[in-house]
């Protein structure tokens, strides 16, 4: 090995770890970026997720609670007629069957 050929070999050397590097650090660019837009995503999401039903609670269920109990109390009452209807069939079940 001459010591022209050896510089020309170590320039070589150099210049394609220089490409190396260059590429390197871009890579590492995109995986910082990506972890970084991961991370919003995964935090956005966990903001839908928990905010969603409060949400949805204080903008439908909240304005309409009176409505929603007004509902519940009717369904009990049905259900308390019912109740006087089958005892007043089981009543008349009986009459018949003396």
């Amino acid at each position: 090995m001459t010591p022209d050929n050896n510089h020309e070999e170590i320039k070589k050397l150099l210049v394609e770890n220089q490409r190396l590097l260059m590429e390197n650090n871009q890579l590492l660019h995109k995986m910082r970026r990506a972890a970084l837009l991961g991370t919003l995503f995964k935090f956005l999401w966990i903001i839908i997720v928990l905010g969603l039903p409060f949400y949805m609670y204080f903008n439908y269920i909240a304005p309409n609670m009176d409505t929603i109990k007004e509902n519940y109390s009717a369904f009990g009452d049905i259900n308390e007629n019912t109740q006087s209807l089958k005892s007043w069939l089981n009543d008349l079940r009986q009459t018949e069957q003396n």
